[in-house]
Parts: structure tokens; C-alpha cells; sequence
């Protein structure tokens, strides 16, 4: 009797999985390979499968259990793709082009969720960067990447190794650091005159941004809120701080 394969402990982060994932992984040539369940009666997953053929990669058809093994029970949506090794852009390269800009560095945010979310608005806004630092930064998972509807295979994401370099860089470049932080010398984000080129920093729910880039930044900044609310998800204060700068750089 064949040995059953032992269920990974989490998913591999070589591959995305849901429809909308796939689907922008197909787009943006991230995919090298396609696996559906067989018995599959959805449409869209099926055009998935005949996408990934017609451009020359493998689309193999699997069992149920196949996903469910691969995916550690994820919400997979019976399709998931093996991916191309990420591409991150050059951060130089964005700070080194003229104009507004907005970049958004991530401090110690780790949750796929809200990495997810971030990476997703940052595509809607039209930001220059993510900053994903690769010490103590989120990674670009599968949860990630369902997180954001795919959108983390358009996201101009930059891996510098700490964040500290890369505000340094940022700075030389005539960016103006924004911290989103409370406390004293925070100011309110809707009255805040926000520069042309900004690179605002987020932190965790838990613990804010770290005390080093706090005392890196020119700026803090803090949304207006209900005294009763203790805080906003990180994901959801990232979108109305990054449209408060569209608002201000329209046109950038």
C-alpha cells in the first residue's frame, strides 16, 4: 500500500491559490504552473486551467485532498499556481524619480491579512512602494496574496534588508518621513499639510513603529478617532491615510 505524503505543517510560500490570485498571477507571468480539482465545475477555475495550457504551462488536474494538503486546509477555491521567484523593484530607483510620490514601510507587520490589505490599496492609490524590509518584515505568502486579490503580483514591493536603510536612502532623496503614531508631537492627519513626497511608516496594532525610525521621522501623524476606539486596524488606517495624500497629490 503507497505511504500517504504527510500534511505540511503550513503552505509553501511558492504558490498562491483562489481564483482572484491565480488569476493575476497568470496575468503578470508569475505562474509556472496550474493545479485545479478534477471534478471541477466552476467556470472560472476551468478557464484558469485552459489559460495556464494555451500559454504553455503545466495544468494539472488533482484530487481535492491534493489542494486541501498543499494549501494546509486554505480557502483555495479548488485552483491554486506554483510561482516565479518574486521580483522585487529597486528602491533607489523609485526614490532617484522626480515628482510626488507616496511609499508606504511596513514595521513589524506581519499578518497576512493586513499586509494583504496594504499591498491591495497601495496598487489602488498608486503609491511608488512597499517597503517589506527582509528582517522582521512580512513576506509575500499565499496569504498575502489571497489577502489582496493578486494585487501583490502588481504592488511595486521593495526588499531592502531593515528599514532603517531604507529611510536613510528615502531621505537623501528629498522624501519626508511620516510616522503613524499617537503621542506627543503627533499631529491630526486630516489637517496635516502632507508633503509631495512622503514615506510613511506603519507599525503593528500591538506595537506601533519602532522607537528608532519614531525618532528618524520629521513627521507623526494620527487619525481623529472616537475617544472609545482604542485603535484602527493597521489595513484600514493604511487606506484612509494613503487617499488623505492622493487628496493633497492628485495628479502625481
Amino acid at each position: 500500500m503507497p505511504q500517504l505524503r504527510p500534511k505540511p505543517n503550513a503552505t509553501p510560500d511558492d504558490l498562491a491559490f483562489g481564483v482572484n490570485a491565480c488569476a493575476m498571477a497568470l496575468e503578470t507571468g508569475y505562474a509556472k504552473s496550474l493545479l485545479y480539482v478534477r471534478d471541477s465545475r466552476n467556470p472560472r477555475v476551468l478557464q484558469l486551467a485552459e489559460r495556464a495550457q494555451t500559454e504553455g504551462l503545466q495544468a494539472q488536474a488533482v484530487d481535492l485532498s491534493r489542494l486541501d494538503e498543499l494549501t494546509a486546509g486554505g480557502v483555495h477555491q479548488g485552483v491554486l499556481v506554483r510561482l516565479r521567484e518574486h521580483r522585487p523593484v529597486d528602491l533607489a530607483a523609485v526614490a532617484a524619480a522626480p515628482g510626488p510620490a507616496l511609499v508606504l514601510l511596513l514595521d513589524g507587520i506581519t499578518d497576512p491579512q493586513n499586509v494583504g490589505a496594504i499591498v491591495r490599496t497601495s496598487v489602488a492609490v498608486g503609491v511608488a512602494a512597499v517597503v517589506l524590509p527582509l528582517r522582521r518584515g512580512a513576506l509575500l505568502t499565499p496569504g498575502v496574496h489571497r489577502a489582496s486579490a493578486g494585487m501583490s503580483f502588481l504592488a511595486p514591493v521593495a526588499s531592502p534588508r531593515n528599514l532603517a536603510q531604507a529611510v536613510a536612502a528615502l531621505k537623501q532623496a528629498n522624501f519626508w518621513i511620516v510616522a503613524a503614531a499617537t503621542g506627543e508631537g503627533s499631529q491630526s492627519a486630516t489637517a496635516f499639510d502632507w508633503p509631495p513626497r512622503t514615506a510613511l511608516i506603519l507599525g503593528s496594532e500591538s506595537e506601533g513603529v519602532g522607537a528608532l525610525l519614531r525618532r528618524e521621522s520629521d513627521f507623526a501623524v494620527a487619525l481623529p478617532m472616537d475617544p472609545r476606539v482604542e485603535s484602527l486596524n493597521v489595513g484600514v488606517a493604511c487606506g484612509a491615510l494613503a487617499y488623505l495624500w492622493r487628496r493633497q497629490w492628485p495628479g502625481s
